[in-house]
């Protein structure tokens, strides 16, 4: 019988490697069409409100920790912080939507990094397994493939599927924490070893929804006067164009 413990590395193990290919891929389809762009300044008003974002999760998930319901942690988390990334479409609302898709995958980069420092130095601090550098660091890029999967379908769908990003997002970076969290709440390795494998298939489904999400937000077109470089249409390089104003 396997215990908690044992299912938590194999499952760290499965992060590592399967989420960090993963990653890997989803990073691939995002940039392949942010690229398709123009350029612009978005990070330091993605940094603040990514940073803005992780102080404001930070208040409203303390309850529950200094409460120790972890499980509901779990999904709370899930919940607040992929709602906290959002924060670029409300502070520029009147901004292009392919730059508010780049502030937000830009928010949720910086959360992720400044997140993963705090988590690291403390990893460090309390001489745990150094191996949890890799999962933090593979979480660093989940939460910018999450704010990419969201913002995708948030401003390139229509109806009820616009919240199919927001939705997925939600759920894996529930199910991503969820078996650390059950392991702390005493639940048995059987029933962690079913979370992880649930979590697994999220993550197995991500560079899927990433490259649906870039389609999606091939949509976004650039405003007139633009120059838009590279254009992708469905994951693949078309001629470079540009658009003017001209007739």
């Amino acid at each position: 019988m396997l215990t908690p413990e044992r299912v938590i590395e194999y499952y760290f193990g499965i992060i590592t490697v399967v989420g960090g290919l993963s990653v890997l891929l989803a990073i691939r389809y995002t940039l392949q069409r942010w690229r398709s762009f123009p350029e612009s300044g978005w990070k330091v008003p993605s940094f603040a409100l990514g940073l803005l974002g992780l102080v404001m999760a930070s208040i409203l998930e303390a309850p529950l920790l200094f409460l120790k319901t972890w499980i509901a942690l779990a999904f709370a988390a899930g919940i607040i912080e992929e709602s906290v990334k959002l924060l670029p479409l409300k502070f520029f609302g009147r901004s292009p939507e392919w730059e508010r898709w780049k502030l937000v995958i830009g928010a949720g980069l910086f959360l992720g990094i400044v997140e993963g420092i705090f988590y690291t130095a403390g990893i460090f601090a309390l001489n745990q397994p150094a191996y949890l550098v890799g999962v933090r660091i593979v979480l660093m890029g989940l939460h910018a493939t999450w704010a990419a999967i969201t913002v995708g379908f948030l401003l390139g769908e229509r109806e009820w599927k616009r919240f199919a990003g927001l939705a997925f997002s939600m759920i894996a970076h529930a199910l991503y924490d969820l078996p650390s969290l059950a392991m702390v709440d005493g639940y048995s390795g059987n029933a962690i070893a079913y979370l992880a494998g649930l979590s697994t298939g999220f993550l197995l489904a991500t560079p899927l929804m990433a490259k649906r999400a870039a389609e999606l937000a091939g949509k976004l077109v650039p405003e007139e006067g633009e120059e838009t470089g590279k254009m992708w249409e469905n994951g693949e390089e078309t001629e470079e164009s540009e658009v003017t104003s001209s007739p």
